[in-house]
């Protein structure tokens, strides 16, 4: 009775991990169309209707399977913090980019929001190179947004934690921060 028991517990199972998987299957198939219907329509807003140099930012069209979005967070390894620490600060940097992305970028955020919401974390080892990202990433029209510190808890105040790089074409974000390593 005990084997028979197992049996059915094992083909319930199994069926389960079936179904699992060809609805996941189905739902990825689904998230990959989103990714290829990005509104294709130009922009017809000016700088100065949103908002002067600040809207300078592109907001390129992608379309396609093979576009892949991402958002990047720059983080300073140099100032030795927490790995709380490290990942309220990314909180905050990724929350910035988005509503900042909200406005500047709207196409291509809902592009990064189609295509699963992916971010990274690397390291640099100084405030200067943080900043030299962040000119970089400009210096592309790449949304950014630096993260300062209160200086509260574990570092200085006003110090530059996090730079968050995007979100956009992971192609455009390599360029600026593709040589940097794995946090």
């Amino acid at each position: 009775m005990g084997d028979k028991l197992l049996d059915t517990t094992q083909i319930i199972n199994g069926l389960a991990v079936m179904i699992s998987f060809f609805v996941g299957y189905k739902y990825a198939l689904k998230r990959g169309e989103a990714c290829a219907k990005i509104d294709d329509t130009p922009s017809t807003e000016t700088q100065e209707e949103a908002g002067g140099a600040a809207a300078a930012v592109s907001d390129k069209i992608y379309s396609g399977f093979n576009d892949n979005f991402k958002m990047v967070l720059v983080v300073r390894n140099d100032l030795k913090m927490g790995k709380g620490k490290i990942a309220a600060q990314c909180s905050h940097g990724a929350v910035g980019a988005y509503q900042r992305a909200v406005t500047r970028t709207p196409r291509l955020l809902r592009a990064w929001e189609n295509c699963g919401c992916a971010k990274i974390a690397v390291r640099v080892e100084s405030e200067a190179e943080l900043l030299a990202i962040k000119r970089a990433a400009e210096q592309k029209q790449l949304n950014t947004c630096l993260i300062r510190d209160a200086g509260r808890t574990q570092i200085e105040p006003n110090s530059k934690t996090v730079l968050a790089v995007g979100p956009a074409s992971a192609a455009d974000i390599d360029r600026v921060t593709g040589h940097l390593k794995l946090l």
